[in-house]
C-alpha cells in the first residue's frame, strides 16, 4: 500500500524482487479500472482488449502500451468521478440534502464540486488498495485467476459507499454545503441550460419556478442546439437507482417496459418485438416522448432546489 513516509507509490513483493508503481502512472488506476462495469469499459473499446487475467495482462506489453494511454486514465477518471459526483449531498430550499440537481455536463468544469468528484479518486485508489484490490493481489495472481466483471449495480453501490466514507472521513460535508451555497453563475456550462436559466431566475428574484420550454428558448433567440439534449440523459446508465424508480412511477406500464428495456440496452427493433410493436421506429418515438417526460421531471426535481 501507500506510504507517505516512505516510498510514494504502490509496493509489490514478489519472489524476484520488489516492484513499485509509482502513484502518477497510469498502470496506477488499474485497480480501479477491474471494478468498473463493462457498460462503462465499452465507452472506449480500445480498453476491452485488457485481459481480465492480471497475470497475463501484466506479462503483455501490448496490454501495459494499452494502460499508457491517455485514454485509459481518462477513461477510469471519467467514470468514476460522473458516479461519484451522483452521491454528493446538496441542500434545497427547505435545508434537506440530496443529489446534486441536473446532470453533470450542465455544470462547467470549474465549478468546485465538479473538480472535488476527480479529486476524490485518489482517496478511492487508497481505500481499494487497502480493503478491496491490491496491486500485491494482481502481480501475484496464478494464470487461471481471472477478474469478474462488476454489474452496473455494484458498482454504483461500491462508488456510494467510497463517497460516504471519504466525505464522512474527511469532513468534507462542511466545504460541499459552502461551495453550493456560495455556487455563481460561472459554475453553470451553457445559458440556455434549464438549472442555469432556474438558477438566473433565484438570482433575480423571480420565483415564479416556470418551466422553460423549448418554444420559449426560440422566441428568445436561444440557440436550441446548445440545450442539452434530454435524450443523452436519458441514455445514460449513470443513474442513482432511486432516481429510475422515482421516474418509471410516473411512466406508464408499456412506457416502463420500454424504459428498463432500452437501460438494458436492447435494440430498438428487439425492443419492438417485446412490447408488440410492427416496428422499430414506433419505439424510436416512444423513447423520444420518454425523454421528453424525463426532461420535466429533471426540471421539477430542480425546483426543490431553488432557495
Amino acid at each position: 500500500m501507500a506510504n507517505p513516509k516512505g516510498p510514494k507509490g504502490f509496493i509489490v513483493v514478489t519472489p524476484t524482487g520488489i516492484i513499485e508503481i509509482p502513484q502518477d502512472s497510469y498502470l496506477s488506476w488499474l485497480t480501479m479500472f477491474y471494478l468498473m462495469p463493462r457498460v462503462l469499459v465499452e465507452k472506449w473499446p480500445e480498453a476491452l482488449k485488457i485481459p481480465r487475467k492480471p497475470f497475463e495482462a501484466l506479462r503483455s506489453q501490448a496490454c501495459l502500451d494499452i494502460i499508457k494511454q491517455d485514454m485509459f486514465a481518462e477513461l477510469v477518471w471519467d467514470c468514476w468521478s460522473w458516479t461519484a459526483w451522483q452521491f454528493f449531498q446538496v441542500k434545497d430550499s427547505k435545508g434537506n440534502y440530496g443529489e446534486i440537481p441536473g446532470s453533470r455536463e450542465q455544470y462547467t468544469g470549474y465549478f468546485p464540486l465538479w473538480q472535488l468528484s476527480y479529486d476524490i479518486l485518489r482517496y478511492f485508489r487508497r481505500k481499494i488498495e487497502r480493503e478491496y484490490i491490491s496491486f500485491q493481489m494482481l502481480y501475484t495472481a496464478g494464470p487461471d485467476e481471472e477478474m469478474l466483471w462488476f454489474t452496473y449495480r455494484e458498482f454504483g453501490n461500491l462508488v456510494g459507499n467510497l463517497t460516504d466514507l471519504v466525505v464522512e472521513e474527511e469532513n468534507w460535508q462542511p466545504m460541499i454545503d459552502a461551495i453550493w451555497e456560495n455556487r455563481t453563475v460561472e459554475d453553470y456550462e451553457n445559458k440556455n441550460s434549464v438549472v442555469r436559466k432556474d438558477f438566473m431566475r433565484h438570482w433575480n428574484h423571480d420565483r415564479s419556478g416556470k418551466a422553460i420550454s423549448l418554444e420559449e428558448l426560440v422566441e428568445d433567440g436561444g440557440d436550441i442546439m446548445n440545450v442539452a439534449d434530454p435524450r443523452a440523459e436519458f441514455e445514460r446508465k449513470v443513474l442513482s437507482q432511486g432516481q429510475i424508480d422515482a421516474f418509471a412511477r410516473r411512466l406508464s406500464k408499456q412506457d416502463r417496459k420500454i424504459l428498463r428495456l432500452r437501460m438494458e440496452h436492447h435494440t430498438e427493433q428487439q425492443i419492438a418485438d417485446a412490447v408488440g410493436f410492427k416496428t422499430a421506429s414506433a419505439v424510436h418515438k416512444g423513447i423520444a416522448k420518454i425523454a421528453s417526460a424525463y426532461e420535466d421531471f429533471v426540471t421539477r426535481e430542480y425546483q426543490k432546489f431553488l432557495y
